[in-house]
């Protein structure tokens, strides 16, 4: 039963780094496009630490883009995650984000054709259904008044998607720490690529001498934290009995995200603040509750 507590350290590491990212863009480094392009650059560091260790393999030529696709993918993926915390409380966010397995199901179906099980699209239908939920500015009459954030969540979740579907394209089996260093040069490349256009450039540059010397020690432990959460969760899946119980456990990790959040709120206000009314909670509960069903369903 060791795979539990990897998965759930993995989850809980991972509630973490979201934490991070909210503190650092509402205190420390406030514009969303500056955090990801400070992000490129440690991940970078971090991929080439790990890929020195690992002698710096050499795969396939497809492969090797897959990989690199997959770590850009992701990188971009941080610009509408950022934008989408700046806006909401994370407990809200994070919930929604489990709409990515859908993106992947709807992705592999156009792309791999591969066919939705009943389970999966009763499961498809209650992760929709919830992040409706959380979507809503209020429960009432006005169905389609949605949050902010919902559109910055959805690009991210189909960008933070297509990583899942690239990887189902590569044939051989990749070390787990290769694939890693390989995935954080892509998101340095990612960042690159975004350097390259001037408006972003710009800006970049005129923010960075706004940004606190204290971020960038936020920023290195937080992909730390995310490299031991992506450890724990590889072994967690190499031991546990079948990928989807790892997938489903994992599906606890917005209601860690909620405690968390209330733990902050309580009794340190000072660093995060999210809205803990009674009425709030529970839609918030709701909607993980059927969300977590749908994350179920998805994996039986």
């Amino acid at each position: 039963m060791s795979w539990i507590l990897f998965t759930l350290g993995a989850t809980a590491l991972n509630a973490v780094s979201n934490f991070i990212d909210k503190f650092l863009i509402e205190k420390r480094v406030r514009d969303y496009i500056t955090l990801t392009i400070l992000g490129g650059m440690v991940a970078f560091i971090f991929g080439i630490v790990v890929l020195f260790f690992r002698n710096f393999p050499i795969y396939g030529t497809n492969q090797m883009i897959l990989i690199l696709l997959a770590g850009i993918s992701m990188e971009m993926g941080l610009i509408p995650y950022y934008k989408a915390i700046s806006l909401d409380d994370i407990s809200r966010v994070v919930p929604v984000f489990q709409i990515a397995p859908v993106f992947v199901l709807i992705l592999s179906y156009v792309f791999l054709g591969e066919r939705l099980t009943l389970p999966q699209f009763i499961g498809f239908w209650m992760i929709i259904t919830g992040a409706y939920i959380l979507s809503l500015k209020k429960l009432g009459k006005d169905i389609f008044n949605l949050r902010k954030s919902v559109i910055w969540i959805i690009l991210a979740s189909i960008l933070w998607a297509i990583p899942s579907v690239i990887f189902r394209f590569v044939t051989i089996e990749i070390n787990f720490w290769d694939a890693l260093g390989y995935e954080f040069i892509g998101a340095a490349i990612g960042m690159l690529l975004l350097f390259l256009i001037p408006a972003i450039r710009n800006r970049f540059l005129n923010e960075i001498v706004r940004v606190e010397k204290s971020a960038y020690g936020a920023i290195a432990s937080n992909e730390f934290i995310y490299l031991i959460a992506r450890m724990l969760g590889f072994y967690a899946i190499v031991i546990a009995p079948a990928v989807s119980l790892v997938s489903v456990l994992g599906g606890f990790h917005p209601l860690i995200v909620l405690i968390y959040g209330i733990i902050l709120s309580v009794w340190f206000p000072n660093i995060i603040k999210e809205d803990i009314q009674k009425a709030t909670i529970f839609i918030k509960i709701l909607a993980i509750v059927v969300i977590f069903v749908g994350v179920w369903f998805i994996n039986v």
